[in-house]
């Protein structure tokens, strides 16, 4: 480790790592951890007692080759994140920034296995690695870390991929002790990320966490600042293919739809139950939109699943492949939905949302968009959760009526200028937003 320091202390960030952290960032690493992670006193034990025994084993490991040129642009970047589709979808202006700042450089993203399609054409990441890390493919604990899945298999081969690639630069905006460790095994001669969770003495450059910003957008551009970047934080967006713009419209029409109709979508699932505010709730909000504009409702659901769609006029129930749901979520002029991947979906493609909220917290993770609305009972204290519900429901989300989420949908559509009403209730004219 000490040749491999030698060559890359450029950064303020990396100068702390190595030299030792200072008194008064030592006592901010407690309440970072409180802030953004919520890191209980046992669950810290057990990432020291993990990072103790790695220490132990770490000189079993051939050392990596220090780095030649410090001030040198990389010419291969490793991301990683391989969780879910929302977090892909918070990631998209970390990675144009990341493109913008070294378009020259051949950028890699770790990403579960199934969701590569997603970016495939955005042109900011040449090379997708797919995995799937035991602890990110299930929810109860015991099958997460279950020593006998086939998932450690998995995880190992991508490992080997990742140290044949031999990467310059690797990036992780988790702030987890396991993501660090995975940027180590890489190989990546130099190691941005975030200690505050554990694992600094995997990386090369230790980020201090900006508490004032603390939605997971901005803690992963926070990274690209710490390398003297200059990220925009606008820069975002979703790149639709003409072809799919076209089905998309054609798909519409099929349905009876006006190539000029007024819609919103609803989308009532969620992967995980505790973020699920409840189809008959979703229902009720619907029917109510139908009766006060003139909109056509696109009830959507994922293929396969089964959703009880309300039988109504102006109603059309959608279930399509990810990339056609994408271009007919693009003509929506609003998406009401849970806090779920749909959500953040809907901010790249820049469609407003009313979001409801339960377990999580929108500060971290809710829509950023200047005409989005989150619904919320900020009273319950046992949020955020980390959707392991301490009650027999979530409450948190219960208790969230019908009339504040219809008075949401209210206050972004109220700036709109309706047209003369043609049956009972005030008839919406189409959003002026752009799409």
């Amino acid at each position: 480790m000490a040749a491999e320091g030698r060559g890359s202390l450029t950064s303020t960030s990396m100068r702390q790592s190595e030299t030792g952290t200072s008194a008064a960032a030592s006592s901010r690493e407690p309440e970072a951890r409180a802030s953004l992670l919520l890191m209980t006193p046992r669950k810290w034990r057990l990432v020291c007692f993990f990072e103790a025994l790695v220490r132990f084993l770490k000189p079993l490991v051939p050392p990596l080759p220090p780095v030649d040129d410090a001030t040198a642009p990389p010419v291969s970047i490793l991301v990683v994140e391989y969780w879910n589709l929302g977090d892909l979808a918070i990631l998209v202006p970390f990675l144009r920034n990341l493109r913008r700042s070294f378009p020259q450089a051949r950028i890699s993203l770790l990403v579960q296995t199934g969701l590569e399609s997603f970016l495939e054409g955005q042109e900011i990441v040449d090379e997708f690695i797919p995995v799937r890390v035991p602890w990110a493919q299930h929810f109860n604990r015991w099958r997460k870390y279950n020593p006998f899945s086939r998932h450690w298999i998995s995880l190992a081969r991508s490992i080997l991929v990742l140290r044949s690639r031999q990467f310059d630069w690797a990036f992780s905006g988790r702030m987890d002790v396991r993501d660090n460790f995975i940027l180590w095994v890489s190989g990546a001669r130099r190691r941005i990320g975030y200690d505050i969770g554990g694992g600094g003495q995997f990386l090369t450059d230790r980020v201090k966490p900006d508490l004032s910003r603390p939605h997971r957008a901005q803690i992963w551009q926070h990274l690209l600042e710490a390398m003297d970047e200059s990220p925009n934080p606008e820069s975002g967006g979703f790149r639709l293919r003409d072809a799919e713009t076209q089905q998309a419209r054609s798909f519409l029409l099929s349905r009876g739809i006006p190539s000029g109709a007024f819609l919103i979508g609803i989308h009532p699932g969620a992967r995980i139950p505790t973020r699920r505010w409840g189809e008959e709730r979703f229902a009720e909000v619907a029917r109510r939109i139908l009766s006060e504009t003139d909109a056509h409702v696109l009830w959507f659901s994922e293929p396969g699943n089964s959703h009880n769609v309300p039988r109504m006029e102006r109603i059309h129930a959608v279930s399509l492949d990810f990339r056609s749901f994408l271009a007919v979520l693009s003509r929506c002029r609003l998406l009401v939905c849970n806090d779920s991947g749909p959500m953040h979906l809907a901010n790249l493609l820049n469609v407003p949302v009313v979001a409801v909220f339960g377990p999580q917290r929108p500060e971290w993770f809710g829509p950023r968009g200047p005409h989005d609305r989150v619904v919320i009972h900020p009273e319950f204290s046992c949020r955020p959760c980390f959707d392991y519900c301490i009650f027999d429901q979530p409450h948190c989300l219960r208790t969230i009526s019908c009339d504040e989420v219809s008075d949401a949908i209210k206050d972004v559509l109220r700036p709109m200028e309706p047209r003369a009403p043609e049956s009972a209730g005030a008839l919406m004219d189409e959003l002026t937003l752009p799409i």
